[in-house]
């Protein structure tokens, strides 16, 4: 009785595993062309966010790697940046012109806790995400 009882349990496991579907680890969760791998290696010397007058936060970060770098994507997100499925928004995409540091401005805040990461991409594929910087804005 215990043996087909452990068969049962064994077979229902199985049936029901097949209809969960394994979960993705793609650092965007929006529409855009899917990101080939994530290898992340380091590359930032400095990610900086900081308020710019009343409409806005300016992020400024530094980026030496060897890495040949096509571009920069700065995200945000109102939720808790530690949360794997908190919604990053991306607010600019800075184009890689081999300078030291680069900087992008948001102009489209609201009040509360904002926080910020930079990612560096290679064509569709990420080479390095900064560490996550956050704000907090009171009122305009």
């Amino acid at each position: 009785m215990k043996n087909i009882a452990l068969i049962l349990v064994a077979s229902l496991m199985v049936i029901l595993s097949s209809f969960t579907k394994p979960v993705q680890d793609s650092p965007f969760q929006h529409d855009r062309k899917e990101i080939k791998s994530s290898i992340l290696l380091a590359g930032f010397d400095f990610f900086r966010t900081h308020r710019q007058g009343k409409d806005g936060i300016t992020s400024t970060w530094g980026f030496s790697s060897g890495e040949a770098i096509t571009g920069f994507i700065l995200e945000r997100t109102y939720e808790d940046p530690a949360d794997p499925y908190a919604y990053w928004e991306t607010v600019a995409l800075v184009p890689a012109s081999g300078l030291r540091s680069y900087k992008a401005t948001d102009t489209n805040v609201f009040p509360g806790f904002i926080s910020y990461r930079v990612t560096a991409v290679r064509e569709n594929t990420v080479v390095a995400v900064s560490d996550v910087s956050t704000v907090h804005i009171v009122s305009h």
